[in-house]
């Protein structure tokens, strides 16, 4: 059993005991995703995992959030699901620590909460003390100077395993941090990708092949799911057509699972120089590369027999044919195994999504482009702006001690997932979120571009050298308006 997994037991159990989500009096100071207090102090002799000063009172301060992700902030005191009770506390057990009162705003229409705080701060107004949004409507905001560098901010600390680090590295420009992500929002979790594979028919199929250990040698690459893909397919009603009638390999469609696909087989659009400035990679030699040998993979892939592309629309017919046993294999978010297949009938397992070859040291994941980014307006003044700091880190803190364990345990591992190996991979998905700072701002038109790729691998060469010029003329200007902007 992991350390993570031994955790997450620990925390149920107390609750169980006393009625709150209280603290692990068996921590390993463990690596990866355990909380780990510190090598020296154990978790039961240490209150809080955060370093914050001793005996903060924030004298009731009122933070006022803007966002649209009710599921991580929401707090009903009668809630009936598990997580939503998690969240609770988590506000709850802060709000008293800090002694302040969280006040959100909700807007879940997805762009719609960026719209107000633009218009908020361009009227200089002193509405919001915290927003957070959806990451490709949101980012923009950090662009047009409408937020706080949070890099010197006293009360954060990035370094803390409960911050996505390098998602947040992602963001950055320079030494300014505008954004921060993390075990604060659930969709830290549930937006990661990840391959979806019928347990029971695989071992049905491939009797002799133990799939997990072949993710732990680190030989799950496109080109051996593509091997399982063509040896999956079963023309089930034989009318010589790949349909959705048929047993499939592999099910996919046009949208965001490509983009996790291209970032875990570490695909990258810009890098960063030694001053921290962002410039274009897809374009060199080695990302030029690197990129034209993904193309290949993914059009050999979405192009085998037995691969099928479903309907477009936000991957709901994509998970639907999946729990519905037609198929061997899906990519997606960690989130549709809670939207759709609550009621397959047979188990399923999750593992990385596929390493481009074995040379790939590790295996990586990203977040969907709604997840979930954190930030301060420009409008909030020092001293508020050291409260606000204050509640994110606690929060963060807290949501992972309690909240990210609950939410992995019941609503994933547990309730979802149906053996202990796929929950140990769960883990390894989560130990390499990154991101690409060309993929996050999304003004440079990164976006989508692999997600019309499956067709045509070897022509890719000569359209990233079409696209060039207007790559860099976006990321020039991306450039420009942060530094001109930069606070």
């Amino acid at each position: 059993m992991s350390k993570f997994i031994r955790s997450v037991a620990c925390v149920l159990l107390a609750a169980l005991a006393i009625g709150t989500f209280a603290s692990c009096a068996d921590s390993t100071g463990g690596t990866g995703n355990t909380p780990n207090v510190s090598e020296t102090t154990p978790e039961s002799e240490k209150q809080w995992l955060d370093n914050l000063p001793e005996g903060v009172n924030l004298e009731g301060r009122e933070i006022r959030l803007i966002t649209n992700d009710q599921e991580s902030f929401e707090s009903v005191e009668e809630a009936i699901d598990v997580v939503d009770t998690a969240v609770y506390n988590r506000n709850i057990k802060i709000e008293e620590r800090l002694n302040y009162k969280l006040s959100p705003v909700f807007n879940t229409n997805w762009g719609e909460a960026a719209t107000l705080l633009r218009n908020s701060v361009a009227a200089s107004s002193d509405d919001y003390d915290l927003y957070g949004g959806y990451s490709y409507w949101s980012i923009a905001l950090a662009t047009d100077g409408y937020m706080r560098n949070l890099a010197p901010m006293e009360y954060l600390d990035f370094d803390q395993p409960y911050w996505g680090r390098k998602f947040i590295d992602a963001m950055s420009y320079r030494n300014y941090i505008y954004w921060a992500t993390g075990d604060i929002v659930l969709n830290y979790t549930d937006g990661i990708y990840a391959t979806f594979v019928n347990h029971d028919r695989f071992k049905t199929h491939f009797p002799s092949d133990d799939l997990y250990q072949i993710v732990l040698d680190g030989k799950w690459t496109l080109e051996k799911l593509t091997e399982y893909v063509k040896m999956s397919y079963n023309d089930i009603n034989g009318d010589g057509k790949v349909d959705a009638e048929d047993f499939l390999g592999f099910v996919y469609s046009l949208e965001d699972p490509i983009d996790g696909m291209a970032m875990a087989a570490g695909v990258k659009f810009t890098e960063f120089d030694a001053d921290g400035v962002p410039y274009l990679v897809i374009t060199s030699s080695s990302g030029l590369d690197r990129a034209t040998r993904f193309t290949e993979l993914l059009t050999n892939l979405c192009q085998a027999q037995g691969s099928f592309q479903a309907t477009s629309d936000d991957c709901k017919t994509l998970f639907m044919t999946f729990a519905n046993l037609h198929a061997m294999f899906a990519i997606g978010r960690v989130k549709h195994a809670i939207n759709y297949l609550r009621d397959m009938q047979e188990d399923f397992a999750l593992i990385p999504a596929p390493k481009l070859d074995e040379s790939q040291p590790t295996y990586l994941t990203t977040l969907h482009d709604g997840t979930t980014i954190l930030g301060i307006p420009k409008t909030v003044t020092d001293d508020v702006a050291d409260d606000v700091c204050m509640v994110m880190e606690a929060l963060a803190a807290e949501s992972y001690r309690s909240l990210t364990p609950i939410y992995l345990d019941v609503a994933l591992k547990n309730k979802y997932t149906r053996d202990e190996k796929s929950a140990e991979m769960i883990d390894l998905i989560r130990q390499n979120i990154v991101s690409d700072f060309g993929f996050q701002y999304t003004a440079t038109g990164f976006n989508n571009f692999f997600r019309q790729r499956t067709k045509d691998g070897a022509g890719v060469a000569t359209i990233i050298a079409r696209m060039q010029k207007s790559w860099t003329k976006s990321l020039e200007k991306i450039l420009q308006q942060l530094e001109d902007n930069a606070m």
